[in-house]
């Protein structure tokens, strides 16, 4: 198969759950029931902080030095070095959702505080 086609393959199959999950909570936002609105934009803002997330990762996985941070002077990967490299990927999660919660904070404050 085409090295291509297989990346973009790995590509939708990665973040179909994502796009489904945020298109249903968009197109169900008005609903009658505040509990179920409520839900559904719980839903929507965590969609998109996941997509910020794979973009966060995507960037972050581009860049040189990660090869570096992988495998180290001696190009080879040991336990410490995988633990640190994913550490530092369980940051950029971890960063992205405490983000878009405080977005969310802002906004919701600023919008019924008077």
């Amino acid at each position: 198969m085409n090295e291509k086609l297989k990346a973009v393959i790995d590509f939708i199959s990665r973040n179909t759950v994502w796009i489904i999950l945020g298109a249903i909570a968009y197109f169900f936002l008005k609903p009658g029931s505040a509990e179920i609105q409520t839900f559904l934009l719980i839903a929507f803002l965590e969609s998109t902080a996941l997509a910020l997330s794979g973009i966060a990762l995507y960037v972050y996985t581009r860049i040189p030095f990660t090869k570096f941070l992988l495998e180290g002077d001696d190009g080879k990967i040991n336990p410490s070095e995988k633990g640190a490299v994913l550490n530092v990927l369980g940051y950029i999660f971890l960063g992205v959702h405490i983000l878009v919660g405080l977005i969310v904070l802002g906004v919701y404050i600023a919008q019924f505080a008077n």
